[in-house]
C-alpha cells in the first residue's frame, strides 16, 4: 500500500469553495492521502512564520505544497517557505506571476506575442507615445496581475487609459498596480484558445468564445469552451515554454492572428473546470500524480 503524503493548499477566501480546489481535494482523497486548506486572507505572515487560527504553521509536516492563485500573500509564503523548509512548493517560479516578465520570458525564447510595453507614467503625452509602440488605439491595458480577465480592458483613448488606472485598487493590498499596454488583435476578437499541459505533458486544448460581443473570452466571465484538435504552432510553442521553465500547471493563451498564433499570457495556476468539462480529462488527477512523482 502506498505511503500517506500529506498536502497543503493555499487559497484565498474567494477560492475556498471553488470547484477547482474541491477537485483537487477530491482526487487527493481518493488516492487516500491527507489535503488541508490554508487561507491567506486570514493568515497572519512574518518574515520567519505563518500563523493561521492562532497557531504557528508547520510547513515542515507536509509533503507538497501547493499555491492556488498569483496573490502576492501567497508569493511572501512561497519565499518563506522555500528558505526555510526543505518541502517543495509549487508553483516554484515566482517571476511568471507578473505578465510583464511573462513577455520578456516568451520573447527570450522567440514565442511570439502580441507588441507588449510598461506603461511608465500617466501624463497624456507619455501614454500617447507609449501606446505608439504596440499600433496605437485601441489597444488592450492589463494589471500586470489578475487573473479570469480582471483588470484587462480595450482602451481607445488617452481618458480611458486614465479611468483604468484610476479602477485599480488604492491603496492597493492585493497586489502590483503596474500596467502594460498590448497591442490588439483585432482578428482574434472574442475568441482564444488556452492549451494545458501538466509537467511535461500537453493534455489538450479548448476553444473559448464570448458570448456577448466582450472581447475576452474567459469562462469564468460568461464565455463558452469546446474542445479543439491542438495545431501544429499550439504544440510547437507550448513546448518550448514548458522545456524552457518547470510548471506543474500551466494554460498557455494563444490567439489566432494574421501572422499566426500568438501566446497572450500563461498561468501558472489556471481554472480547469471548463476544460475538464470539454474534454473529459482528468486535470486534477494528473496534477496528483505529477505531485506524487516529484
Amino acid at each position: 500500500m502506498e505511503e500517506m503524503r500529506k498536502f497543503l493548499i493555499l487559497v484565498i477566501e474567494a477560492a475556498i469553495n471553488s470547484p477547482r480546489v474541491r477537485r483537487l481535494v477530491e482526487e487527493i482523497e481518493k488516492r487516500n492521502h491527507k489535503v488541508d486548506l490554508l487561507c491567506s486572507s486570514y493568515a497572519k505572515i512574518l518574515t520567519n512564520k505563518v500563523y493561521f487560527d492562532g497557531k504557528a504553521v508547520d510547513f515542515s509536516k507536509y509533503d507538497f505544497i501547493y499555491s492556488i492563485g498569483n496573490d502576492e500573500k501567497h508569493q511572501y509564503i512561497s519565499v518563506l517557505v522555500g528558505y526555510n523548509y526543505k518541502t517543495k512548493i509549487w508553483p516554484d517560479d515566482l517571476l511568471i506571476n507578473d505578465k510583464f516578465i511573462e513577455g520578456v520570458f516568451l520573447n527570450s525564447i522567440k514565442v511570439p506575442t502580441p507588441k507588449t510595453i510598461l506603461l511608465t507614467k500617466k501624463r497624456e503625452e507619455r501614454i500617447r507615445d507609449t501606446v505608439k509602440e504596440v499600433g496605437g488605439f485601441p489597444c488592450v491595458a492589463k494589471k500586470v496581475t489578475g487573473s479570469e480577465g480582471k483588470y484587462v480592458s480595450l482602451i481607445n483613448s488617452v481618458e480611458e487609459c486614465h479611468s483604468f488606472i484610476n479602477q485599480l485598487p488604492h491603496p492597493s493590498i492585493i497586489g502590483k498596480k503596474n500596467v502594460i499596454l498590448q497591442e490588439y488583435i483585432r482578428e482574434s476578437k472574442g475568441t482564444d484558445f488556452r492549451v494545458y499541459c501538466v509537467g511535461t505533458e500537453i493534455l489538450g486544448a479548448i476553444k473559448r468564445k464570448s458570448q456577448n460581443g466582450d472581447f475576452r473570452a474567459n469562462v469564468s466571465l460568461g464565455g463558452q469552451a469546446e474542445k479543439v484538435k491542438l495545431s501544429d504552432e499550439m504544440i510547437g510553442y507550448s513546448n518550448e515554454i514548458i522545456k524552457n521553465n518547470k510548471f506543474l500547471l500551466v494554460g498557455i493563451d494563444f490567439i489566432k492572428s494574421n501572422r499566426g498564433y500568438l501566446v497572450v499570457e500563461l498561468n501558472n495556476s489556471a481554472d480547469f473546470k471548463g476544460f475538464e468539462k470539454a474534454t473529459g480529462i482528468d486535470v486534477a488527477g494528473k496534477i496528483v500524480e505529477e505531485f506524487l512523482k516529484s
